[in-house]
């Protein structure tokens, strides 16, 4: 983390109605934190332990929002690209509650499934069902 406020000025100006933000009092929190941290601008540990919210409120909330920001876009666009693939036009008469879990399981599908859990629980239902009728 560099802690430059001109470098951070785009995430600021889109920010700073939102978290109700000053930004004189963030660039002094900014200049105070980069002398408290000197020579160790790279070790999170260190930053996060002096990055405290009482003593740097607005810059805590700045970064808070810059470390939740997603880098890209890839995810969500492969994600479209799935439901697409998934929506053809053998299957577009399926309900939404299908198509959305279809997704899921091929979105997630580095997701390890514990097959006979699920059947175990298939099994279990389709007892009660039968003692049921």
């Amino acid at each position: 983390m560099q802690f430059d406020y001109e470098g951070s000025s785009f995430l600021v100006e889109h920010y700073k109605h939102v978290l109700n933000i000053n930004e004189n009092d963030l660039k002094s929190e900014m200049l105070v934190l980069k002398n408290v941290i000197g020579d160790n601008l790279k070790d999170m540990n260190f930053i996060k332990e002096n990055l405290n919210k009482k003593v740097f409120p607005n810059l805590y909330l700045m970064v808070q929002v810059a470390i939740t920001l997603p880098i890209s876009s890839a995810t969500s666009e492969r994600s479209f690209s799935a439901m697409r693939r998934i929506n053809t036009y053998l299957r577009s008469t399926m309900n939404q509650d299908r198509f959305s879990n279809l997704s899921i399981l091929h979105i997630e599908k580095d997701i390890e499934i514990k097959i006979n859990e699920i059947l175990q629980i298939f099994i279990d239902k389709n007892k009660r069902k039968m003692k049921l009728e």
